[in-house]
């Protein structure tokens, strides 16, 4: 069988972390089939049954990416004659009839928290997403054979506002590793808080940076906040200048995976995102035991709902956020202990792969 994966937009950030993912599993689990995956830059190695193809001039711009789902991209999966398509990056092209799988990791166009404005400089890119091609994936999900999602809120949504066919949808659990080795036997320094996110307009520093400024309001001084940005990256989120950052800010940039799990063993996690589609961090370190500080949304309730060290905030609220964090400080929110689990330690991609195949 000849699968023909697409995942041309995936360059940065999860969608190529998913991406990387996914390829390592059929790596190591090679099988009979053919798995020719179109790219827009060399991610991937080719190795046995894996084959890969560039197609750099998609990724230019949402444009460029409209005109292949719309117009001529039916045409470039034909020249491959593939026995399933597989779409990693949340559409189908226009006009194909083949068999057809999708992967829906993009939640911006069913999230119901933040209506993104194509006026507004900061938010285009955003709104482009949630209103333009958030339209495609809609067109998307219904002609799909498949599609597969990460979470029963996600799974819900697609139903309620694409009107998939629920029959057609599936929600696979992404592979969490095992953390048993990471689980909390001490009390967190509860005033050093940790948020490892990307610099995306929804990841919600802002929130971070006004609730610093209410607490320093009240004399709280000796609290970190440690980020997975960099000062400038952190600097360009706010739009403000690096001077004016408080020095309550680590701003530590890049970090490897088992440094993250380590700081979520003395850290209190902040998770002020308020659109994701699986909530990594907060899973993680509920399965670590620390106290997780989670922004009100459907997707930190899925992860975290009956597990007693979560506490959720609004997230466009600043002082509920320092509120809570005073909470932590002040020793009034105390980390429980709790019979750690290491979460869905099962390879999702298998079932993926037997998902499509199976087509």
């Amino acid at each position: 069988m000849r699968i023909l994966v697409n995942d041309i937009a995936a360059s940065k950030t999860g969608a190529l972390s998913i991406l990387k993912d996914f390829h390592a599993y059929l790596q190591e689990h090679a099988d009979d089939n053919e798995w020719i995956f179109l790219l827009s830059d060399h991610y991937l190695e080719e190795t046995g049954n894996i084959r890969v193809q560039i197609l750099p001039q998609v990724k230019k711009g949402w444009l460029h990416r409209l005109a292949f789902d719309l117009f001529y991209g039916k045409k470039v999966v034909r020249e491959y004659d593939p026995d399933v398509y597989f779409s990693m990056q949340n559409t189908l092209p226009f006009g194909y009839r083949g068999k057809q799988a999708l992967y829906v990791h993009q939640p911006l166009g069913f999230q119901k928290t933040k209506r993104f404005s194509l006026l507004l400089k900061r938010e285009r890119e955003y709104a482009v997403y949630q209103h333009l091609i958030g339209k495609l994936i809609n067109a998307s999900v219904r002609k799909a054979d498949l599609t597969i999602v990460q979470t029963e809120w996600m799974k819900k949504a697609l139903t309620e506002v694409a009107h998939a066919d629920p029959a057609k949808v599936q929600k696979v659990l992404p592979t969490m590793p095992d953390l048993s080795a990471y689980a909390q036997s001490v009390q967190p320094d509860t005033h050093t808080f940790f948020y490892p996110s990307g610099s995306m307009l929804y990841k919600n520093h802002s929130l971070l940076y006004e609730a610093a400024g209410l607490l320093y309001e009240k004399g709280y001084r000796d609290f970190k906040i440690r980020l997975t940005l960099t000062k400038e990256e952190l600097s360009d989120v706010l739009g403000t200048g690096r001077d004016r950052i408080p020095d309550c800010f680590d701003c530590m940039g890049r970090i490897d995976r088992e440094r993250v799990y380590e700081l979520y063993q003395r850290s209190v996690l902040l998770f002020p995102s308020y659109i994701e589609t699986f909530g990594y961090p907060p899973a993680e370190a509920s399965a670590i035991g620390t106290i997780v500080l989670a922004s009100d949304c459907p997707f930190c309730h899925e992860v975290l709902d009956g597990y007693p060290n979560a506490r959720f905030f609004d997230p466009f609220d600043a002082a509920a956020l320092a509120g809570s964090m005073e909470a932590v400080m002040k020793g009034e929110i105390r980390c429980l202990k709790t019979e750690q689990t290491a979460g869905n330690t099962a390879n999702s991609w298998a079932e993926v792969v037997e998902l499509v195949t199976g087509l």
